[in-house]
């Protein structure tokens, strides 16, 4: 499965580790100072098996950033509107790196080259408004904190 994800963005070859569900980043490092017991952590979490679907963590998601041409960068507008989930539009992309094919997944980055998430192409960058369907963004962190009064 996480191999599967990552080679749509990369062919560059990640070493994990699998405990349960969850794919951990491998480590000779950690794995020297294993106890002989069931840990629950292993190392930097790169994602997890969900109802039989892959879901990344932002942890690979910043791995694959650096190791992918796979990208999507946005405009301040369309970094805030990504972050808050919505599509990204013509109007939001400063640039695209790689494949634009439709069915592609594309990282999304600010124009510092910041992950901020991932969206799959569902239009065409020249004839269409919407052309990048949000999937998962870092949103998260900013809806989690806020606080309405």
């Amino acid at each position: 499965m996480l191999r599967d994800f990552v080679v749509k963005f990369t062919n560059k070859e990640i070493k994990f580790v699998k405990i349960g569900s969850k794919f951990f980043l491998e480590n000779e490092e950690l794995a020297k100072h294993r106890l002989d017991v069931n840990e629950k952590i292993f190392g930097l979490l790169l994602g997890e098996e969900i109802d039989e679907q892959f879901v990344p963590s932002f942890g690979l998601l910043d791995w694959l950033s650096k190791n992918s041409e796979e990208k999507v960068f946005v405009k301040d507008m369309g970094e805030m509107d990504f972050l808050y989930g919505k599509h990204l539009r013509t109007r939001h992309i400063a640039k695209f790196t790689g494949d634009n094919k439709i069915g592609f997944l594309k990282l999304v980055q600010n124009m510092y080259d910041e992950n901020l998430g991932y969206g799959k192409v569902c239009g065409d960058f020249e004839k269409t408004n919407q052309i990048i369907r949000h999937r998962m963004d870092r949103g998260i962190f900013l809806k989690r904190e806020k606080v309405y009064k």
